[in-house]
């Protein structure tokens, strides 16, 4: 179930950001709003395309108010618009995609800036959200697509090699990062970014809008249960 909304507001600024600290930024943003915090979005560009990047993230349910400070100055006041309700299977799993996205954009940022430590920290992060997700889907999902019909369980070969792929490249990155060679850590992250990008769209499309009722209620609470760690 959804956390309640908090009272306290958040406010996140990204004028004057680069490229890659607006995707930071807007990674913690997404977050946020998931652990159901209320949150401001200060930008000196029209914030209208991030927000639909939000809305696709949260299937739609965003409430959001727009102020126009300045002619260089937007405020968005954004929040989920209904926390007291449990999120779908796909949503849980969408979430979790976009988590995972964001924690690889946090990576790259921090290797750029030379904060290795925090780079460390990133992949630490990644790897066991990566595992534990593929693993849940291992469990409990894939099996159930491959009780249903043929169409669906055709998709399964190609997402557990999807999953293998992934798999071979977190060894390699770690292996880069322990060795503090920043140059091949980052020569592997546009590697990683395009499996998983493949790997979601294709999961996204063809596997998660039947996950709702290719599973039990119980096979999909011990799924939302393992992708949390539970």
């Amino acid at each position: 179930m959804a956390a309640p909304v908090s009272a306290e507001l958040l406010q996140v600024d990204i004028r004057g950001l680069s490229l890659e600290d607006r995707r930071v930024a807007v990674a913690r943003v997404l977050g946020e709003l998931r652990s159901g915090r209320r949150v401001t979005l200060v930008t000196d560009r029209d914030p209208k395309p991030l927000l639909t990047t939000f809305r696709q993230m949260h299937q739609g349910e965003i409430d959001c108010t727009i102020i126009v400070v300045a002619a260089d100055c937007f405020r968005s006041d954004l929040q989920l618009r209904r926390p007291e309700q449990r999120l779908t299977l796909a949503e849980h799993l969408r979430a979790d995609h976009a988590h995972i996205d964001g924690l690889l954009t946090e990576l790259q940022h921090f290797l750029r800036v030379g904060a290795l430590a925090e780079a460390d920290r990133r992949f630490a992060a990644l790897s066991n959200g990566l595992k534990r997700h593929m693993a849940a889907e291992e469990a409990l999902l894939f099996p159930a697509l491959l009780r249903m019909t043929d169409t669906a369980a055709r998709a399964v070969p190609g997402m557990l090699a999807e999953h293998g792929e992934l798999r071979a490249l977190l060894p390699e990155l770690e292996a880069a990062l322990a060795k503090q060679d920043v140059l091949a850590s980052e020569a592997l992250l546009p590697q990683v970014r395009r499996s998983l990008a493949r790997h979601h769209e294709d999961e996204e499309h063809l596997v998660y809008p039947i996950s709702d009722w290719a599973l039990s209620p119980e096979e999909q609470e011990g799924l939302i249960n393992r992708l949390h760690g539970d």
